[in-house]
């Protein structure tokens, strides 16, 4: 009996033979694949803010769904807080909704400068200089500053978004964490490229652990290379005041260039780069995505700011997120998930099946509990999970529900 393929994005990307509308076309195949076995977890719309409650339309009913959502990865529930909502709302009275230019041309604004001070300094660096968004800092730090003439020695798990910025570099690649490799690679490229930079996460942002930040730091420095730590989902969560990753490893000194966003913990939208003042000086006058974008919204700047104030003087919302972090993984552990290497609030349930991650998802859904299947390209195809964000707004009666509802389907679909 012939077995019915199944698709993944991989089989519609690069398409021979077709122009744009045909491959446009041809994905459908995929859509109404996954609506076939009513698995489609993704482009679902909430009507309520994105927190550890929510309500979510649903996609095959219509009808409105009420559920805990492990979705976001508003780890400190900062979006909603009434300190940074009021500071938004004052900002938009005083300054207005936008600036329509960009930083260099009169969209500098007092608050885009406060909010820049506060990322220097929670990174330990002289300065730094915000994006529209994450995904525009790393490519456009990492565009800006390396050529054919640079290679960046990256780990294999690194944010899409940085692999897009290292386009017209060159490249190459390390097992995850893997130092023998990354020293193999350290003592081939000495000597034959202008600048080497090892890229890290500060957290891995489908597995949830963590660099070896500490004997990556001593092989950079013995080789003479660069340092450069995407540290999205490690502000607000790691490190003394949430100060992130180098913070945790005390390391701040030793890593050259940090990237982040604001659109995480902080609760609001953009990223953002920290390094020395000249670097950043140079990358304000010449970085292509900040230079031809407008300047983040003033609601957006303040919002940002009274956010890193927010979490850097109330050590008890970071407290409760990682009391439920310790809190979910031991659950899950004692009902025989596997939690991969997991060291973080992104706790991967492995599942190790791409249609069968997406159908456990939308079982849960229906049950009330909102949480996406991380399929390829976000992992390998062998590695599909569903990615639990937690939050230090769930409770632990959320979680023990989760719980529950994971394994009554366990037992229908066996996947632990």
């Amino acid at each position: 009996m012939k077995t019915k393929k199944l698709f993944t994005p991989r089989d519609f990307i690069d398409v021979e033979g077709k122009d744009i509308y045909e491959s446009a076309d041809y994905f459908q195949v995929f859509i109404d694949q996954m609506d076939n076995e009513r698995a489609n977890a993704f482009d679902i719309t909430t009507t309520t803010p994105t927190g550890s409650k929510v309500k979510v339309v649903d996609k095959y009913s219509g009808k409105e769904l009420s559920a805990i959502s492990f979705v976001s990865s508003n780890y400190l529930g900062m979006n909603m807080h009434p300190k940074v909502k009021e500071a938004a709302k004052c900002a938009i009275d005083e300054y207005g909704v936008g600036t329509s230019t960009t930083p260099l041309i009169g969209g500098y604004l007092d608050i885009h400068a406060e909010l820049e001070k506060k990322i220097a300094k929670m990174h330990g660096k002289e300065a730094s200089l915000t994006y529209s968004s994450g995904f525009a800092a790393n490519v456009g730090v990492a565009q800006f500053l390396l050529n054919k003439n640079d290679i960046a020695i990256v780990d294999t798990f690194i944010h899409a978004s940085m692999y897009d910025g290292l386009a017209n570099t060159n490249v190459k690649i390390f097992g995850h964490n893997d130092l023998k490799y990354l020293e193999m690679v350290l003592e081939k490229s000495k000597g034959n490229y202008r600048n080497m930079i090892v890229i890290v996460d500060g957290v891995y942002s489908q597995d949830g652990d963590l660099p070896r930040l500490k004997e990556i730091c001593v092989l950079s420095r013995q080789y003479g290379a660069y340092i450069f730590l995407d540290d999205a989902h490690g502000v607000g969560v790691l490190g003394k005041n949430g100060y992130g990753t180098c913070s945790h490893f005390n390391l701040s000194d030793e890593v050259d260039v940090i990237t982040g966003t604001l659109s995480k913990a902080i609760g609001a939208i953009g990223g953002y780069v920290a390094g020395s003042d000249q670097l950043i000086k140079y990358l304000r006058h010449l970085s292509r995505p900040s230079i031809f974008s407008a300047s983040l919204p003033p609601s957006v700047a303040v919002s940002a700011s009274k956010a890193i104030d927010v979490f850097s003087e109330e050590p008890q919302i970071i407290e409760k997120l990682w009391e439920n972090t310790k809190y979910a993984r031991k659950t899950l552990i004692e009902n025989g998930f596997d939690l991969g290497r997991s060291e973080s609030p992104i706790i991967p349930i492995m599942v190790r099946d791409d249609m069968k991650a997406k159908v456990i998802a939308r079982k849960l859904l229906e049950n009330g509990v909102y949480i996406i299947p991380a399929t390829y390209p976000a992992v390998k195809l062998k590695d599909s999970r569903l990615r639990m964000n937690v939050s230090a707004t769930h409770s632990q009666s959320d979680i023990d529900y989760f719980c529950e509802q994971l394994n009554c389907i366990n037992k229908e679909m066996e996947f632990k």
